[in-house]
């Protein structure tokens, strides 16, 4: 089924809870609250972070959304350089930035220039806080999408030294990023990691890891016993069928993957 007709002109807007999640709570207490969700229920991969940041380089957090992970990054890194293009997503990451870290509302990608941003709707509520991205494919959600024309660089173009950690996430469009990465990772030879999902990329995951190999490092993902201990494993440990295709959202579900330089 195609997309219903593209809606032009986006301006943010916030939900009623939205609205007095923003403007009535302070953005430290808001921060901080979020933050303590996401330490109990969020991504077991930020449990996993004091394992890979060095703390005497910077961190790159692209896709930053809210900042989740630029506000973990930042206890644990030199610097943080945080990257969001969502015009919605991008003030909410700005106004509680911690003091050694850098927002950019910018969107990383292979080239420099303008960009179109694909905002999708995956609900009636609205368009999507999360979903945002220059992956064309955006274009297919089931409640129509919007387009914001937003300033795009390659990481490259930043000249970054010092870079101990890159964090990936947005939305399907991870290997173009990657693309425009690869002088930066050459050089600094960084730890990575990258949400790569078949959901957002509609291919296989193998074929998505094997593209990957352009970063020449070994590849692992996290995984949680039964103790709720979070380690890595190696990625030859990797089922996709029972880790990844199909069961989306489901317990166990691996969507970040880890790359070591060699």
């Amino acid at each position: 089924m195609s997309a219903p007709t593209q809606l032009r002109d986006y301006t943010p807007r916030y939900t009623f809870e939205e609205w007095v999640k923003y403007t009535l709570v302070p953005p430290k207490l808001y921060m901080w609250r979020l933050l303590r969700k996401h330490a109990k229920k969020g991504e077991r991969e930020l449990k996993l972070l004091p394992q890979l940041v060095d703390p005497n380089k910077i961190a790159i957090d692209i896709g930053a959304n809210k900042g989740v992970y630029t506000h973990t990054l930042a206890k644990l890194a030199k610097h943080v350089h945080s990257f969001e293009p969502h015009p919605k997503m991008f003030p909410l990451l700005a106004r509680a930035l911690p003091a050694n870290a850098t927002a950019h509302h910018v969107a990383v990608s292979d080239t420099s220039g303008t960009a179109e941003l694909v905002i999708p709707s995956y609900n009636k509520r609205g368009f999507s806080n999360q979903g945002a991205s220059l992956d064309p494919n955006k274009k297919n959600a089931p409640f129509g999408f919007t387009t914001v024309a937003i300033e795009s660089r390659t990481l490259d173009s930043y000249n970054f030294t010092n870079v101990g950690f890159i964090k990936i996430d947005v939305e399907g469009f991870e290997q173009a990023v990657v693309r425009g990465a690869l002088e930066t990772v050459r050089r600094e030879k960084p730890v990575l990691m990258i949400e790569i999902e078949e959901w957002h990329t509609k291919r296989r995951i193998e074929d998505c890891l094997a593209d990957m190999s352009v970063l020449n490092a070994d590849v692992f993902f996290a995984d949680t016993d039964s103790h709720g201990h979070v380690s890595l494993r190696p990625i030859s440990e990797f089922d996709p069928e029972a880790r990844h295709r199909g069961q989306r959202k489901q317990p166990g579900y691996v969507a970040n993957f880890v790359f070591k330089p060699r």
